[in-house]
């Protein structure tokens, strides 16, 4: 058998009996949904089970019920006619004993072994009630503490010790109840989940574990501990994504205190509003590089659009065109009634404000000399607005800020320095400090061409933050490239500067200097961990309370 593939899915059972060796089948029997196979064993002696002596004289004949693998959502039962034998041999305790069949049924059982591998895969793979669902979609009947029963009965499969050690904490209770899991990083397979996420738990499972190399953790000092305790001659690699996180967190309290000037640089140097086109919504912004994939997906999906018309052009069947292009039957029948291609999406959409319907109201009015949010308010409910006055305020004060006076409320006469338009109804909001921080670690081709223009304007308002751009910059650098030689000359750059928030992020590097080092300079981190966390919060969620921390950790191991 291949390895990694199950035994139902081998050719272990390609009869229609669950061991053609040792039945035969006498008749088949069909009844509403169900077909009973009535069969009887053929070999001429049985192994007594206490001793081990083969013996030829039946005492008598029995039959038994066991559920079989459904024949196309038909459940099958066998009608399985055995035998019960003498023990001949007379020093043996047992003088009666039936007849055993370990490759067909276990003793006791009311199902095949071939139909609890069955249900034993659909419990790992679903869990108890989506599993019960689906086992009576196949014409059988079981309870989801049948599966989940099965699950725990399930033998473990033993790991060798990793040499490369992947360790992060999940949650099994959000916020009160947390584990541990660790990963094989070569293999990229969970190999242990403990059942909590201290230092000693971490430690003890290193010490009955000896020969693991190199340990890959996020900056928790729980699993440092750990890691020290247990394993001290290990290598300890920090994870970057986590310590590029850690430098954005860590500066947000610096932008918090330069909020003056993250509102000014929303403004160019004409005094006017910055306005990002419709594909750059969103104040976080899309990348460069989500912008690039947008555009690729949309001219894929025209080259197919265009495919498509060509072979039904020609009468080609749909069912064919679509194993030709690669995709659905319905998505074929779809494209053939377009008239043009598919239109690309925005990368990320917004919804439409309460207010945008009226916006054209507004504007009018505010051009015939309107200042009172109040009176523009009660017009616009007369009109069919159903939401707050707060909005219509708002959006008086961006057109206050650009084209009136910031404290003018009374009517005034229209000048055509107070002409509005919509374009300069658009003010958006200046992006949060740790949206700035962000931006600020990313590379020039990731940001959209706004957000360059933005830092530009904000680096040359302030020198120091000219300054910390180029250290964030060099910082990013570093780790990208994995260039973990230039981390002592960084930390010296930083001491040298005057922004206390980037002085306690170098002093807590620091703190951690071995494993900062290590994971700025070899390749391990901790993305296979995350994927294997991800894949157990849906296991969790799946088994709808029942999730104890056997059966889920049985459901999480088992797919290695």
């Amino acid at each position: 058998m291949m390895e990694g593939v199950h035994p139902m899915a081998s050719e272990a059972h390609p009869t229609l009996l669950p061991d053609s060796a040792c039945l035969h089948l006498v008749c088949l029997q069909a009844f509403p949904r169900r077909i009973t196979a009535v069969v009887a064993t053929t070999f001429p002696q049985a192994q007594c089970p206490v001793c081990l002596h083969s013996s030829e004289k039946v005492h008598s004949r029995y039959t038994r019920l066991v559920a079989d693998l459904p024949w196309m959502g038909w459940a099958v039962q066998l009608d399985l006619h055995t035998r019960r034998f003498f023990c001949q041999n007379p020093e043996c305790s047992r003088r009666i004993f039936t007849e055993r069949l370990p490759t067909v049924v276990a003793p006791y059982a009311r199902r095949t072994n071939r139909l609890t591998d069955v249900f034993t895969l659909i419990g790992f793979a679903l869990g108890g009630e989506a599993g019960k669902r689906l086992v009576a979609g196949m014409g059988l009947s079981s309870s989801p503490d049948t599966l989940l029963r099965l699950i725990e009965r399930a033998p473990e499969t033993a790991h060798a010790t990793p040499r490369v050690l992947g360790v992060d904490d999940w949650s099994f209770r959000r916020g009160r109840k947390f584990g541990t899991i660790l990963i094989d990083l070569e293999k990229r397979i969970p190999i242990e989940l403990l059942p909590d996420r201290e230092a000693s738990s971490l430690a003890k499972w290193l010490q009955e574990h000896p020969g693991v190399e190199i340990i890959s953790r996020d900056r928790g000092g729980s699993y440092a501990d750990g890691a020290t305790l247990g394993a001290p001659q290990a290598q300890q690699v920090a994870d970057r994504w986590h310590i590029l996180k850690n430098l954005g967190e860590a500066l947000e309290g610096f932008f918090i205190s330069k909020k003056s000037h993250l509102k000014a640089a929303m403004l160019d140097p004409t005094g006017v509003a910055t306005n990002p086109s419709p594909l750059q919504e969103s104040p976080m912004g899309n990348t460069r590089r989500l912008e690039e994939v947008s555009r690729e997906r949309h001219q894929e999906k025209v080259e197919m659009y265009r495919k498509i018309h060509e072979l039904h052009a020609k009468k080609v069947h749909q069912g064919i065109i679509a194993q030709l292009v690669g995709t659905s039957r319905q998505t074929v029948t779809r494209y053939i009634h377009m008239d043009q291609p598919p239109e690309r999406r925005t990368p990320r959409r917004t919804r439409t404000h309460l207010l945008e319907p009226f916006k054209p109201y507004l504007i009018e009015r505010w051009n015939d000399g309107c200042r009172n949010a109040s009176e523009l308010y009660r017009e616009i409910v007369k009109r069919g607005y159903a939401a707050s006055m707060s909005n219509v305020s708002r959006f008086l004060k961006n057109l206050r800020t650009t084209k009136g006076k910031p404290r003018g409320f009374k009517q005034v006469e229209p000048t055509p320095e107070a002409i509005a338009t919509k374009k300069d109804a658009q003010v958006r909001r200046p992006p949060t400090a740790l949206q700035v921080a962000r931006w600020m670690s990313f590379t020039e081709e990731q940001r959209l061409d706004w957000q360059n223009a933005y830092l530009i304007r904000l680096c040359e308002a302030d020198p120091i933050i000219a300054q910390t751009f180029s250290l964030i910059q060099d910082f990013a650098t570093m780790l990208r490239e994995r260039q973990g030689e230039r981390l002592d000359t960084w930390l010296k750059q930083v001491e040298s500067q005057e922004v206390a928030e980037l002085k306690n992020f170098a002093r807590g590097l620091q703190k951690d200097y071995d494993a900062v080092k290590a994971g700025l300079t070899l390749s391990w981190s901790q993305g296979p961990v995350e994927g294997h966390v991800h894949r157990l919060k849906l296991l969790k969620r799946q088994m709808y309370g029942k999730a104890s921390f056997e059966t889920l950790r049985k459901r999480v191991l088992q797919c290695s």
